[in-house]
């Protein structure tokens, strides 16, 4: 009876750690730096384009709740404030549009007509494209727009005057089509994992057993520690044996995340679930 109560009170913390994003989750979330908050400030909430439903996440989001807004997102735009060029905080946020599934990705350098070096925004982009490979979100392919004119440069691109010009664009962009998985719920997963390092995320950890953590996965957050015996360090990959403490729903396939005080530290996918303890 004490471990039931254990249980749902536990399960019950899992549900109210849940970000409250409105529904519907929006078709297109805005992702990047800083910037996206004042390309987002004209488009009232609930902000629309057509028939999409278009969101970004407020200042200071965790990982996991920035997870659930684009869980089921058809694209995301990902700005870049050109007069900086990508920050940490871009790359996080592509490793967590890949987490969350989003099948496809943009770019959208503001405050270009700032920078008066065309070769300069050619290598952000680049940069950006080169990040995009390297979590398998197509880089190659992805659109690019800037908020100006730019008259010097060899790279596809599409000049814009704002978000509505972006979303046009976008307007015929394929609605996200999501297999119909084979879930169960459990609080045991059998995982692969790869731990970011200190280059990729400004917040690393060594995981061996005992050691806590904050997995999101399908949109839901849960804490438990880790069950393996052997340790994993920022750039492993590598088995992972999770223990929660409230059961969660995923299958084999689920990608997922963990965090360590917001910020990611490592991708996984699950291998298998159980019922645990």
């Amino acid at each position: 009876m004490k471990s039931t109560l254990r249980t749902a009170m536990a399960a019950m913390a899992v549900l109210m750690a849940q970000p409250a994003w409105c529904e519907p989750l929006p078709d297109i979330v805005v992702l990047g730096d800083e910037a996206r908050l004042a390309v987002m400030q004209p488009c009232s909430p609930p902000c629309r384009a057509g028939a999409n439903v278009v969101a970004t996440p407020p200042p200071g989001s965790s990982a996991s709740a920035i997870a659930t807004l684009a869980q089921r997102a058809k694209h995301a735009v990902i700005v870049v404030d050109a007069t900086q060029g990508p920050l940490p905080i871009t790359r996080e946020h592509i490793q967590i549009a890949r987490q969350a599934g989003v099948p496809s990705l943009s770019m959208l350098f503001v405050n270009v007509a700032e920078v008066d070096d065309a070769e300069l925004l050619e290598l952000e982009e680049m940069e950006v494209r080169e990040v995009m490979n390297l979590y398998e979100m197509q880089g190659d392919t992805s659109p690019v727009f800037h908020d100006a004119h730019l008259a010097a440069a060899d790279l596809p691109k599409q000049n814009t005057s704002g978000l509505g010009s972006v979303l046009a664009a976008l307007a015929d962009t394929p609605e996200r089509t999501t297999p119909a998985p084979s879930l169960s719920s459990g609080q045991a997963l059998q995982t692969f994992i790869y731990l970011l390092t200190p280059q990729e995320s400004a917040s690393t950890l060594r995981l061996q057993a005992g050691s806590p953590i904050t997995l999101w996965v399908n949109g839901q957050v849960a804490h438990g520690t880790v069950a393996s015996t052997k340790a994993l360090d920022p750039g492993d990959n590598g088995d992972l044996a999770i223990q929660l403490e409230a059961p969660v729903s995923a299958g084999a396939g689920s990608r997922f995340l963990l965090e360590r005080e917001g910020r990611v530290i490592a991708l996984g996918v699950v291998a298998s679930i159980a019922a645990g303890n």
